[in-house]
């Protein structure tokens, strides 16, 4: 996979967890555990990064999110909404390299 800018889907996920961290999360919370999986994804798309990297940490968000989250809960909300984002950036850079 080529290179690919994740700077527009790192801010997306800054600004959520700007917003969880509003609440205070307290320690080993459903909240607590979702701002360390995505830090762990900021932390992966700096620059430079590796697409399998941050690909790895979007799975691992994935899974945390099926196994932990209600579906229409406003933090399943935000992990839906932080998988778009990501496939959408990637579909973008797939498409320009056709």
């Amino acid at each position: 996979m080529a290179d690919i800018y994740f700077g527009d889907f790192r801010v997306v996920v800054i600004n959520h967890i700007k917003d969880i961290d509003t609440t205070n999360p307290g320690s080993h919370s459903i909240e607590w555990f979702l701002l360390k999986y995505l830090k762990r994804i900021v932390k992966n798309t700096e620059q430079p990064t590796s697409p399998g990297k941050v690909e790895g940490s979007v799975r691992a968000l994935v899974r945390f999110y099926l196994d932990n989250i209600e579906e229409k809960s406003d933090l399943g909300n935000r992990c839906i909404h932080v998988y778009e984002e990501y496939r959408k950036t990637v579909k973008h850079y797939q498409e320009q390299g056709s």
